[in-house]
């Protein structure tokens, strides 16, 4: 039943790696049809207006849709601002051209496979620019994935928190010739074709520069900072709202139990407590009774049938715990130890008390 945080490549910018369990990720799209209009609205407008009417009418309209679509881009075009902003060239290498933007529909031609993750985390669009490196060097590809809060762009940074921190925007990880980092509304990714000293030194400064033109920080999640910090390994923690992203860190099931959506932020850490290890997932809730259905289901699943017995042994699956406080649910996955389960389940809900 479970399979714990398996280990995943770079979700962008090395794609023919990635895990084939991220190929199969589904994303639970929310939103309805477009707002319909009154037809009867149109009838006889030849007597309400003449060709002048029509032309003044049209001007108007084709304004306010502008400003609908540059509205419901998060910060304007922050992106576009960015585009202009990043170096034609560092240290050698040269950007060929000035880079493609992609949409959520066009993003499946660049990271076919694998775009389900960023679309999972609310993307909005992705800039991609490569640099063509000096002599034998190979190149260097930027992806700056514009999310719509900057929650799922840490959200997004989390996915894959593999690497040595760096001093570049916020939570920067450097690995094997691939910078990552997350700050404001973006998520960054800075890759070499190929590892070598000098495209090293090329992928940080380039990744400078692109932290540098991002004026705002942005905070992390405040659901993250409610995991217990006692035994908890930071490299280990998640911010989701996706089922399907939840599976392919630890896998539990095939059914949504925790009934997770875009409002339902919920944070996932690993620990090691005497010993043991356990998992700890809080989550959010807008209302008691999503809440209420999720807490069934998870007790149905992994406790039979009963919240209130305490940690419930799955095969070898390890111990399971949940509890609930105010609108906020926690529950222990896979601990290696009853008391362990019982204590990590007691400091989430401590700490909510305290929130």
């Amino acid at each position: 039943m479970l399979n714990a945080y398996p280990s995943l490549d770079a979700p962008c910018s090395r794609p023919k790696s990635m895990s084939r369990r991220l190929r199969r990720i589904a994303i639970i799209a929310a939103g309805g049809a477009p707002t319909s209009y009154n037809r009867a609205m149109l009838k006889n407008t030849d007597a309400l207006f003449d060709d002048g009417s029509w032309l003044l009418l049209l001007t108007v309209v084709a304004a306010l849709g502008i400003a609908a679509c540059q509205g419901s881009r998060p910060n304007g075009d922050a992106l576009g601002k960015l585009r202009g902003e990043l170096p034609d060239s560092v240290a050698g290498w040269t950007a060929e051209g000035e880079g493609t933007v992609y949409d959520t529909e066009s993003i499946y031609s660049y990271i076919d496979g694998h775009a389900e993750v960023y679309l999972a985390y609310d993307m909005r669009r992705c800039l991609a620019r490569r640099y063509r490196g000096p002599g034998a060097e190979v190149g260097i590809s930027v992806d700056v994935f514009e999310m719509s809060t900057p929650a799922d762009a840490f959200g997004v940074f989390t996915h894959d928190r593999d690497g040595d921190p760096v001093a570049i925007g916020m939570d920067g990880l450097f690995r094997y010739g691939w910078l990552s980092f997350w700050k404001g509304p973006f998520f960054v990714s800075v890759y070499a074709e190929e590892d070598s000293e000098a495209s090293r030194a090329a992928v940080l400064e380039l990744g400078n520069a692109v932290a540098g033109a991002i004026q705002s920080a942005g905070e992390r999640p405040s659901i993250v900072q409610a995991l217990p910090t006692n035994g908890l390994d930071p490299s280990s923690v998640r911010f989701l709202h996706s089922h399907q992203i939840l599976n392919s860190h630890l896998w539990l099931s095939d059914d949504d139990v925790f009934q997770l959506t875009r409002d339902t932020p919920a944070a996932l850490g690993r620990y090691r407590r005497e010993g043991a290890a356990a998992y700890l997932l809080i989550v959010d809730y807008p209302d008691a009774s999503r809440l209420d259905t999720a807490r069934r289901t998870f007790a149905e699943e992994f406790l039979n049938g009963s919240a209130e017995a305490g940690p419930a042994r799955q095969d070898d699956d390890g111990w399971f715990a949940v509890a609930v406080e105010g609108r906020r649910l926690a529950g222990v996955l896979a601990a290696e130890s009853p008391n362990v389960a019982a204590a990590l389940l007691q400091d989430a809900i401590e700490g909510r008390k305290h929130d």
